[in-house]
């Protein structure tokens, strides 16, 4: 996690060279009166700064009166799925506040992680923290899950801390400690009594009769050969035709590999991009020693040497996982999907 710290005081700025010891990787941001070696001056309006260097860091945390913060952080925040956490310090250190992008800005577990180094009191103020429940926020980033509507994910949460009943159903394991009223089940039955249910999957057909929100695991592997010059649009409809017809939502992937003599081919990194995923190059040398387990082309293996791309690439990047959907051509285009072991 990339640290801000910004204060406007030379007791501030004592802090933050404390804090920095303790964090480290860390930038120090302070006037220029009081700038020194390895801290950085604040140019211009404060307000300016603050939206300069807002989305540059995962965590900003500010040695200084809240009030000054939330004035100079109001216009730039957009919502908790993007904004950076935002703490606040008194310049003594005895309080780090959590203000903003609690859960999924990890706001909440760095005020506690800075108050235990400096003997500060964290000051959470999230309803599902103050009475030891769990917010749906936080658990999709405990296991790695896309929220599928944060409107949905809200109404559940309210539900978890008001103590109601909510069933948490799973395609994948989770390993956390979760508050007696969420009761765990493995197969749903519209008369089961819930209030509201949490499903973990990375199914599009979802039937089910109470109120929910879906938390998508990044589990998918997209396998991908393609012929020189295929445009990125191309790519892009064609993963999609392969997801739909496996009911399987394109938040679920998790990345998109290919072979390294295609790493740098412009239809690949722009579907990367579409998708938002990272793109895993796998070695020719790495795909010669598991190719004989996938059926081969004769004309791929002239071409490059190897008689198979998209399934080893897809079987490596998964950490040797389940295969979903075999190497399926999709005119100049070969895909395969896998989820990861």
């Amino acid at each position: 996690m990339s640290w801000a710290i910004i204060t406007l005081t030379k007791g501030g700025l004592y802090k933050a060279k404390e804090i920095k010891r303790q964090i480290s990787p860390a930038d120090i941001y302070t006037l220029p009166k009081w700038k020194e070696e390895n801290t950085e001056a604040i140019e211009g309006s404060f307000g300016d700064f603050v939206g300069d260097i807002f989305h540059k860091y995962d965590i900003l945390l500010f040695i200084m009166a809240t009030g000054i913060v939330v004035r100079a952080i109001a216009r730039y925040i957009d919502n908790k799925t993007v904004d950076p956490a935002i703490l606040v310090m008194d310049e003594k250190g005895k309080h780090v506040i959590s203000l903003l992008s609690g859960h999924i800005g990890g706001g909440n577990e760095a005020a506690l992680y800075l108050s235990e180094k400096i003997g500060a009191t964290a000051v959470i103020t999230t309803a599902s923290d103050v009475n030891d429940s769990i917010a749906v926020d936080t658990l999709a980033v405990k296991l790695g899950c896309y929220i599928d509507s944060m409107e949905e994910a809200k109404e559940i949460t309210a539900k978890i801390v008001n103590k109601e009943r909510v069933g948490i159903l799973s395609d994948v394991r989770v390993d956390i400690s979760l508050p007696s009223n969420i009761i765990r089940f493995t197969e749903y039955h519209n008369s089961l009594d819930f209030d509201g249910v949490i499903y973990i999957t990375s199914k599009t057909n979802i039937d089910l009769s109470h109120p929910y929100v879906q938390l998508i695991p990044k589990r998918i592997v997209v396998g991908i050969g393609c012929k020189k010059g295929i445009s990125g649009d191309r790519i892009v409809n064609a993963i999609k035709l392969a997801l739909d017809r496996y009911k399987l939502h394109h938040r679920s992937i998790k990345t998109i590999a290919t072979i390294d003599i295609k790493q740098k081919e412009k239809g690949i990194i722009e579907a990367a991009d579409f998708f938002d995923v990272a793109l895993t190059i796998i070695e020719k040398n790495e795909i010669k020693k598991i190719e004989n387990k996938f059926q081969q082309s004769k004309f791929v293996m002239n071409a490059i040497e190897v008689g198979a791309v998209c399934e080893p690439c897809g079987y490596l990047a998964s950490s040797r996982g389940k295969c979903i959907m075999k190497k399926t051509s999709f005119d100049g285009i070969t895909l395969s999907l896998w989820e990861e072991a």
